[in-house]
């Protein structure tokens, strides 16, 4: 009996010599999670549309693409205005066949005979247009439409520059941490001490593609274009443009 006693003596000890002292606690804080955002006109559109061109050979495609290119950015260039900047992307210069050739089961891979014989070329580009004239970025998008250009889309408005938007949005967001903070403190009975630290959570990436221009070898120039009459004016208001701005602040709670 009594070494069981000493045995379990020092089974109970081990435990308690091996715990360490607790951490301190850091001085008491608020911590809180704000945002602001930031209302602004745009002041950039960006239109985006299609231009086609057909033949029966592939150069034919590919001088008619370049034609209606030249044409599209000539017209709509006054309505564009200074500082438009134009990008193309995603040349294509695809064989037509005739649509009997659809029906005999080919598959991907077909012969260039028979049913199958090519009979045309259709040469394609994707193009955007930036433009600063955002009042008349409806009206653009008409005249481009009746250039040569199809699927013809508005497709987006925004800042070319974002930095006073996101200044306005951090203020917003400090003062509604601030507000926070204070409430906080006020119903746990304590006071608001001073500003600790604040940490940004909000992060934007900005992704712009590499413009790939068409080139077209020995392409005639074009004849210049007829008087056209004036573009239809349409009427689109674009709404405001959001900007905003996460944080998380600490304050300390004063003594």
């Amino acid at each position: 009996m009594r070494t069981i006693l000493i045995g379990w003596g020092l089974l109970a000890a081990t435990p308690l010599a091996a715990q360490t002292p607790p951490t301190p606690p850091g001085p008491p804080e608020i911590l809180v999670s704000a945002s602001g955002t930031a209302r602004t006109p745009p002041d950039r559109a960006t239109i985006a549309f299609t231009v086609r061109g057909e033949g029966t050979t592939s150069d034919e495609a590919a001088r008619m693409l370049a034609e209606r290119i030249k044409a599209v950015r000539a017209g709509s260039a006054a309505l564009a205005g200074r500082g438009a900047e134009r990008r193309s992307s995603q040349l294509s210069i695809r064989e037509v066949r005739p649509r009997a050739c659809d029906q005999n089961g080919y598959g991907a891979q077909r012969l260039s005979s028979g049913d199958c014989a090519i009979i045309g070329y259709v040469a394609t580009t994707g193009e955007q247009l930036d433009t600063a004239n955002v009042k008349d970025a409806g009206t653009l998008a008409g005249l481009i439409g009746r250039l040569g250009g199809s699927d013809v889309q508005l497709q987006r408005f925004w800042l070319a520059d974002d930095s006073a938007a996101r200044r306005e949005a951090t203020q917003k967001a400090l003062a509604e941490a601030r507000t926070q903070a204070e409430l906080i403190a006020t119903g746990s009975g304590a006071r608001l001490g001073s500003l600790r630290r604040v940490q940004d959570g909000s992060y934007d990436y900005v992704v712009r593609a590499n413009a790939i221009r068409p080139r077209v070898e020995n392409a005639a120039p074009p004849p210049p274009p007829p008087p056209a009459p004036p573009p239809v004016s349409v009427d689109f208001t674009p709404g405001p443009i959001e900007t905003t701005v996460r944080l998380s602040v600490s304050y300390a709670i004063a003594p």
